[in-house]
């Protein structure tokens, strides 16, 4: 019922229309078909032939190929390294200029004391070297001199225990004796002078004096008498234990000396022998550092070692560390030993130094070609190649690459440590199948590419092999041929 009420509105309007139409126009049978929704063709690419260049951008600073740093390397003076004055930064300077004048005071002072140190040493190297051989003379007399003091020594004492005691206690109580005797004598000789005066006839006065005489020597040996009692008593009491004690200490004394000089003469010899030695040593130390304090002194006046321009600082990898040196390259201001300060570089041939990223690594090969954009002169194109890449890290994912740059005569204007941008060309194919990269498709988990081929008017999914990408466009290197039409989007 309702199939039929639909063709009768449908017939409806026909009449409807034939009565609103010119009279004599004549209606294409498409017309009298009823109209529907229209379906989209989907969109289509082409495979095309044509040039494929892939480049890869890297930071670059400019480096001179040759420069030379300024260091003094002292090989005895340990400092100060005090700064009089010093060439500005960024002087161009010729070599043999002066670039850097240190504060010499105190190390010429110490030279003018090592000269005279020098000079004393010598002279107590040549006393050394005089009194040693007499030294070596001496020793064999020594030896004998004291082994024949002892000897001595012993036949003192054995002739003074075996005589000469006996001799001194004898000859002591024998003057003790005497001077005993000879008051006796005197007491008897004034008995008999007085016995006689008194029987004989003689004068008064010349008794008196003979007696007088008589009487005065009892009385002087009685003195000595008393002086000889106590010299007696010394000499037996004092003087022979004393004489005792001493003849065994010399004995002993030099008994000592002779063991003494055959253990120590020898080793004073030696201890000679070596200090000898020593001074000499001491001699060629004192000259080696004279003469490499005369050295540091040299290098105290710091010259270009070549023509170029001077930088303060050292350049790592293209940075310097100027600002850091030149506050101390002042008047009063301080350089440390081993420290470059000072860089003279070459204004030409420069060379730039750029890091290269580890997912690079791959495209980047030596004597690949490129140009170079100074950051400060963006109008500047200069050619450039690379000339070395480091295949060990410099960081973590990042590689060291050298690059040469060919900067014409007439740019003055470019110096080292100035930044760029390389842009190098790794990759070219002049005729290559490209196509573009959003028609190229992978499935999860699988390595190869595919496309979506029209053929017969339907898309076919093709696997295809690729090679570079660059600009939207990716190398196709087996499975398409140019003019094959592809789909844009995958179905």
């Amino acid at each position: 019922m309702k199939r039929q009420l639909r063709w009768v509105l449908g017939a409806a309007c026909v009449a409807v229309g034939l009565c609103w139409s010119i009279p004599g126009a004549v209606h294409s049978q498409e017309s009298a078909k009823p109209s529907g929704p229209a379906i989209a063709k989907p969109a289509t690419v082409r495979v095309e032939q044509g040039k494929l260049v892939v480049e890869t951008s890297l930071k670059g600073v400019l480096e001179a190929e040759q420069s030379a740093e300024l260091a003094i390397e002292p090989k005895a003076w340990i400092g100060p390294f005090a700064v009089k004055s010093a060439v500005p930064h960024g002087t161009r300077v010729k070599k043999g200029d002066v670039l850097l004048e240190l504060d010499t005071i105190t190390i010429d002072r110490t030279l003018r004391e090592l000269r005279l140190d020098r000079e004393l040493a010598d002279i107590a190297l040549r006393v050394a070297k005089e009194e040693l051989p007499v030294l070596e003379q001496f020793l064999p007399l020594n030896l004998a001199t004291a082994e024949r003091d002892k000897r001595i020594a012993e036949e003192d004492l054995k002739r003074y225990e075996a005589t000469d005691r006996a001799e001194i206690k004898k000859n002591a109580e024998f003057s003790l004796k005497s001077m005993v005797h000879y008051l006796e004598y005197a007491r008897e000789e004034l008995k008999q002078l007085e016995k006689m005066y008194r029987d004989k006839d003689l004068t008064e006065e010349t008794e008196e004096i003979i007696l007088k005489r008589q009487r005065n020597q009892i009385e002087s040996l009685e003195n000595s008498l008393e002086s000889t009692k106590i010299q007696t008593d010394r000499a037996l009491n004092v003087d022979i234990p004393r004489r005792d004690q001493t003849v065994k200490d010399t004995l002993l004394k030099q008994t000592l000396a002779w063991q003494k000089a055959k253990s120590v003469l020898p080793l004073e010899l030696n201890q000679k022998r070596l200090a000898l030695q020593k001074l000499q040593a001491d001699r060629e130390k004192s000259e080696e550092r004279f003469a490499q304090l005369e050295a540091d002194r040299k290098a105290m006046a710091v010259v270009a070692p070549i023509d170029g321009i001077l930088y303060h600082g050292q350049c790592e990898r293209g940075i310097w560390n100027t600002a850091t040196v030149s506050g101390r390259l002042r008047r009063n201001g301080n350089v440390q030993a081993n420290e470059v300060f000072m860089t003279v570089v070459t204004a030409r041939p420069l060379i730039a130094r750029a890091d290269v990223e580890e997912k690079d690594l791959h495209a980047i090969k030596a004597d690949a070609a490129g140009e170079l954009t100074p950051v400060g002169f963006p109008d500047l194109k200069l050619p450039a190649r690379v000339k070395s890449v480091s295949l060990v890290p410099r960081a973590a994912g990042t590689f060291e690459s050298r690059l040469t740059v060919d900067v014409p005569a007439d740019v003055e204007s470019l110096m080292p440590g100035m930044t760029g941008t390389v842009k190098l060309t790794t990759y070219r194919n002049e005729r290559a199948l490209l196509v573009p990269s959003t028609a190229v498709f992978r499935d999860e988990g699988s390595s190869s590419s595919h496309v979506y081929l029209i053929s017969e008017g339907k898309p076919v999914k093709t696997e295809i092999a690729i090679g570079k990408a660059s600009g939207g466009k990716t190398e196709v290197l087996n499975g398409l041929k140019a003019g094959d039409e592809l789909l844009a989007n995958k179905p």
